[in-house]
Protein backbone atom coordinates (compact mmCIF):
# COMPACT_ATOMS: atom_id res chain seq x y z
CA UNK A 1 0.00 0.00 0.00
CA UNK A 2 2.73 2.58 1.13
CA UNK A 3 5.78 0.81 0.73
CA UNK A 4 7.54 -1.25 -1.79
CA UNK A 5 10.79 -2.98 -1.60
CA UNK A 6 12.09 -0.48 -4.05
CA UNK A 7 12.30 1.58 -0.64
CA UNK A 8 14.69 -0.20 1.33
CA UNK A 9 18.09 1.40 0.21
CA UNK A 10 19.87 3.64 2.00
CA UNK A 11 19.60 3.66 5.49
CA UNK A 12 16.91 0.70 5.38
CA UNK A 13 19.12 -1.28 2.85
CA UNK A 14 18.20 -4.58 2.71
CA UNK A 15 19.36 -7.38 0.24
CA UNK A 16 16.64 -7.55 -2.59
CA UNK A 17 18.33 -10.30 -4.61
CA UNK A 18 15.87 -12.64 -6.51
CA UNK A 19 15.05 -14.65 -3.93
CA UNK A 20 14.78 -11.59 -1.11
CA UNK A 21 11.91 -9.81 -3.10
CA UNK A 22 9.23 -11.47 -2.57
CA UNK A 23 10.04 -12.67 1.07
CA UNK A 24 10.37 -8.69 1.90
CA UNK A 25 6.79 -7.84 0.26
CA UNK A 26 5.16 -10.55 2.19
CA UNK A 27 6.51 -8.68 5.12
CA UNK A 28 5.71 -4.89 3.76
CA UNK A 29 1.74 -6.86 3.17
CA UNK A 30 1.59 -8.36 6.66
CA UNK A 31 3.19 -5.66 9.41
CA UNK A 32 2.64 -2.41 7.17
CA UNK A 33 -1.25 -2.86 7.70
CA UNK A 34 -0.87 -4.17 11.84
CA UNK A 35 1.64 -1.21 12.81
CA UNK A 36 -0.97 1.13 11.45
CA UNK A 37 -4.10 -0.32 12.77
CA UNK A 38 -1.84 -0.25 16.00
CA UNK A 39 -1.12 3.16 15.79
CA UNK A 40 -4.87 4.63 15.11
CA UNK A 41 -7.02 1.87 16.78
CA UNK A 42 -9.65 0.19 14.18
CA UNK A 43 -12.15 2.97 13.72
CA UNK A 44 -9.96 5.98 12.64
CA UNK A 45 -7.48 3.30 10.86
CA UNK A 46 -10.68 2.39 8.32
CA UNK A 47 -11.34 6.41 8.22
CA UNK A 48 -7.86 7.27 7.42
CA UNK A 49 -7.33 4.27 4.39
CA UNK A 50 -10.44 5.49 2.88
CA UNK A 51 -9.14 9.24 2.81
CA UNK A 52 -6.17 8.05 0.52
CA UNK A 53 -5.95 9.18 -3.36
CA UNK A 54 -4.79 7.05 -5.62
CA UNK A 55 -1.13 8.00 -4.93
CA UNK A 56 -1.72 6.57 -1.54
CA UNK A 57 -1.63 9.97 0.12
CA UNK A 58 -4.08 11.64 2.44
CA UNK A 59 -6.39 14.31 1.24
CA UNK A 60 -7.33 15.72 4.53
CA UNK A 61 -5.72 18.32 6.31
CA UNK A 62 -5.98 16.44 9.70
CA UNK A 63 -4.41 13.50 8.07
CA UNK A 64 -1.88 14.91 6.46
CA UNK A 65 -0.42 16.43 8.87
CA UNK A 66 0.35 13.28 10.93
CA UNK A 67 1.29 11.37 7.32
CA UNK A 68 4.60 13.78 6.77
CA UNK A 69 7.47 14.30 8.91
CA UNK A 70 6.12 17.17 11.86
CA UNK A 71 7.10 18.66 15.04
CA UNK A 72 5.44 19.93 17.79
CA UNK A 73 5.67 21.64 21.23
CA UNK A 74 2.55 20.18 22.70
CA UNK A 75 3.26 21.51 25.99
CA UNK A 76 6.21 23.39 28.11
CA UNK A 77 9.54 21.98 27.53
CA UNK A 78 7.64 19.02 25.83
CA UNK A 79 8.63 18.24 21.89
CA UNK A 80 7.78 15.73 19.77
CA UNK A 81 9.39 14.88 16.34
CA UNK A 82 7.86 12.86 14.02
CA UNK A 83 9.87 11.65 10.92
CA UNK A 84 6.27 10.82 8.84
CA UNK A 85 4.35 7.66 8.41
CA UNK A 86 6.30 6.12 5.82
CA UNK A 87 9.73 6.42 7.63
CA UNK A 88 8.16 4.65 10.58
CA UNK A 89 6.71 1.82 8.28
CA UNK A 90 10.20 1.78 6.96
CA UNK A 91 11.96 1.05 10.78
CA UNK A 92 9.12 -1.26 11.47
CA UNK A 93 9.06 -3.76 8.28
CA UNK A 94 13.16 -3.31 8.50
CA UNK A 95 13.09 -4.45 12.27
CA UNK A 96 10.60 -7.43 11.62
CA UNK A 97 12.36 -8.93 8.31
CA UNK A 98 15.42 -8.60 9.69
CA UNK A 99 15.75 -10.11 13.05
CA UNK A 100 13.80 -13.67 11.28
CA UNK A 101 16.92 -13.53 8.90
CA UNK A 102 18.91 -14.43 11.68
CA UNK A 103 17.44 -18.41 11.25
CA UNK A 104 16.74 -20.13 8.35
CA UNK A 105 14.14 -22.83 7.84
CA UNK A 106 15.53 -26.47 6.27
CA UNK A 107 13.97 -29.58 5.88
CA UNK A 108 16.63 -30.04 8.97
CA UNK A 109 14.92 -27.63 11.28
CA UNK A 110 15.83 -24.17 11.83
CA UNK A 111 19.14 -23.29 11.68
CA UNK A 112 21.16 -20.11 11.92
CA UNK A 113 23.03 -19.56 8.29
CA UNK A 114 26.78 -19.25 8.23
CA UNK A 115 28.96 -17.24 5.70
CA UNK A 116 32.20 -17.85 4.15
CA UNK A 117 33.69 -14.58 3.43
CA UNK A 118 32.46 -13.07 6.90
CA UNK A 119 29.97 -13.33 10.23
CA UNK A 120 26.83 -11.93 11.35
CA UNK A 121 27.41 -9.45 13.98
CA UNK A 122 25.77 -10.11 17.48
CA UNK A 123 22.36 -8.21 18.70
CA UNK A 124 24.95 -5.99 20.76
CA UNK A 125 26.14 -4.12 17.25
CA UNK A 126 23.20 -4.93 14.98
CA UNK A 127 21.38 -2.00 13.88
CA UNK A 128 17.73 -3.45 13.82
CA UNK A 129 16.73 -1.99 17.25
CA UNK A 130 18.24 1.32 16.26
CA UNK A 131 16.00 1.38 13.29
CA UNK A 132 12.96 -0.30 15.50
CA UNK A 133 13.40 2.67 18.26
CA UNK A 134 13.24 5.48 15.60
CA UNK A 135 10.25 4.44 14.27
CA UNK A 136 8.60 3.87 17.62
CA UNK A 137 9.62 7.51 18.58
CA UNK A 138 7.80 8.70 15.38
CA UNK A 139 5.03 6.06 16.41
CA UNK A 140 4.26 7.75 20.24
CA UNK A 141 5.10 11.23 18.50
CA UNK A 142 1.84 11.02 16.05
CA UNK A 143 -0.27 9.28 18.93
CA UNK A 144 0.38 12.06 21.48
CA UNK A 145 -0.18 14.62 18.99
CA UNK A 146 -3.41 12.74 18.29
CA UNK A 147 -4.39 12.45 21.88
CA UNK A 148 -4.10 16.41 22.39
CA UNK A 149 -5.97 17.36 19.20
CA UNK A 150 -8.79 15.46 19.79
CA UNK A 151 -10.83 18.60 18.99
CA UNK A 152 -9.15 19.14 15.36
CA UNK A 153 -11.80 20.24 13.33
CA UNK A 154 -12.89 18.18 10.04
CA UNK A 155 -15.51 18.99 6.88
CA UNK A 156 -12.97 21.33 4.94
CA UNK A 157 -14.05 21.68 1.58
CA UNK A 158 -11.63 19.36 -0.59
CA UNK A 159 -13.11 19.17 -3.66
CA UNK A 160 -16.27 20.92 -5.86
CA UNK A 161 -18.20 20.10 -8.88
CA UNK A 162 -20.22 23.01 -11.20
CA UNK A 163 -23.79 22.42 -11.29
CA UNK A 164 -24.79 25.92 -12.52
CA UNK A 165 -22.83 28.41 -14.31
CA UNK A 166 -25.31 31.33 -13.75
CA UNK A 167 -24.99 34.83 -15.08
CA UNK A 168 -22.89 37.92 -15.38
CA UNK A 169 -19.99 36.76 -13.39
CA UNK A 170 -16.52 37.60 -14.11
CA UNK A 171 -13.25 35.83 -13.02
CA UNK A 172 -12.82 36.50 -9.70
CA UNK A 173 -10.15 35.47 -6.62
CA UNK A 174 -11.63 34.68 -3.06
CA UNK A 175 -14.96 34.63 -3.83
CA UNK A 176 -17.32 34.44 -1.50
CA UNK A 177 -19.87 31.75 -1.31
CA UNK A 178 -23.12 31.07 0.90
CA UNK A 179 -24.24 27.97 2.34
CA UNK A 180 -27.61 27.44 3.33
CA UNK A 181 -26.42 24.77 5.63
CA UNK A 182 -23.49 22.87 7.75
CA UNK A 183 -20.51 24.47 7.28
CA UNK A 184 -18.93 28.27 9.21
CA UNK A 185 -19.74 30.25 6.01
CA UNK A 186 -15.75 31.07 5.73
CA UNK A 187 -15.44 28.99 2.34
CA UNK A 188 -14.46 30.98 -0.72
CA UNK A 189 -13.60 29.89 -3.79
CA UNK A 190 -11.88 30.78 -7.09
CA UNK A 191 -14.08 31.32 -9.80
CA UNK A 192 -13.48 30.77 -13.85
CA UNK A 193 -15.90 32.73 -16.06
CA UNK A 194 -15.94 32.63 -19.83
CA UNK A 195 -16.31 35.82 -22.26
CA UNK A 196 -20.30 35.28 -21.73
CA UNK A 197 -19.95 35.97 -18.24
CA UNK A 198 -20.99 32.54 -17.29
CA UNK A 199 -18.64 30.58 -14.64
CA UNK A 200 -17.05 27.66 -16.13
CA UNK A 201 -15.12 26.49 -13.13
CA UNK A 202 -13.65 26.79 -9.84
CA UNK A 203 -10.98 26.11 -7.00
CA UNK A 204 -11.18 26.35 -3.21
CA UNK A 205 -9.47 28.75 -2.11
CA UNK A 206 -10.23 28.68 1.56
CA UNK A 207 -11.52 25.64 2.45
CA UNK A 208 -13.89 26.78 5.90
CA UNK A 209 -14.68 23.77 8.08
CA UNK A 210 -18.14 21.77 9.40
CA UNK A 211 -18.96 21.41 5.55
CA UNK A 212 -20.55 18.32 4.15
CA UNK A 213 -20.81 16.47 0.72
CA UNK A 214 -23.82 17.56 -1.55
CA UNK A 215 -24.63 20.65 -0.24
CA UNK A 216 -25.15 23.44 -2.90
CA UNK A 217 -22.66 26.42 -2.82
CA UNK A 218 -24.22 29.61 -4.27
CA UNK A 219 -21.63 31.66 -5.43
CA UNK A 220 -21.39 35.63 -4.50
CA UNK A 221 -22.05 37.97 -7.36
CA UNK A 222 -23.59 38.10 -10.58
CA UNK A 223 -27.18 37.06 -10.28
CA UNK A 224 -26.44 34.81 -7.51
CA UNK A 225 -27.42 32.03 -9.28
CA UNK A 226 -23.70 30.31 -10.07
CA UNK A 227 -23.32 27.35 -8.01
CA UNK A 228 -20.94 24.34 -7.01
CA UNK A 229 -21.61 21.05 -5.17
CA UNK A 230 -19.45 19.96 -2.06
CA UNK A 231 -17.92 16.40 -3.48
CA UNK A 232 -15.47 15.67 -0.99
CA UNK A 233 -14.47 17.17 2.79
CA UNK A 234 -11.90 16.48 5.17
CA UNK A 235 -11.68 13.66 7.29
CA UNK A 236 -8.99 12.92 10.92
CA UNK A 237 -12.03 12.73 13.14
CA UNK A 238 -9.23 12.04 16.18
CA UNK A 239 -12.21 11.20 18.44
CA UNK A 240 -12.44 8.13 16.73
CA UNK A 241 -8.83 7.35 18.04
CA UNK A 242 -8.47 4.06 19.86
CA UNK A 243 -4.98 2.92 19.70
CA UNK A 244 -2.64 2.30 22.14
CA UNK A 245 0.47 3.34 22.69
CA UNK A 246 3.80 1.17 21.69
CA UNK A 247 5.70 0.25 25.16
CA UNK A 248 7.71 -2.34 23.61
CA UNK A 249 11.11 -0.60 23.28
CA UNK A 250 14.12 -2.50 23.21
CA UNK A 251 17.04 0.41 23.98
CA UNK A 252 15.34 3.59 24.61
Amino acid sequence: MFLTVQDFTGKYQLSTGMYDVTKLQDYIDKYEKRYLIELFGAKLYDEFISDLNIQNVPKSPNFLKIYNPFYENITFRQLIISEGIIEMLKGFVYFEYSKDLINQMTPYGNVRPISENSEPVSTLYTMIYARYNEAVKTYRAIQLYIITNFNAPTGQVISISLVSGGTNYVSQINNGTQTLIYGDGNLTLNIVADNFFVVTGGTVNIAGINYATGILTTVVGGNYDAQFEITYVGKGDFTLFNGQTKQTCYWV
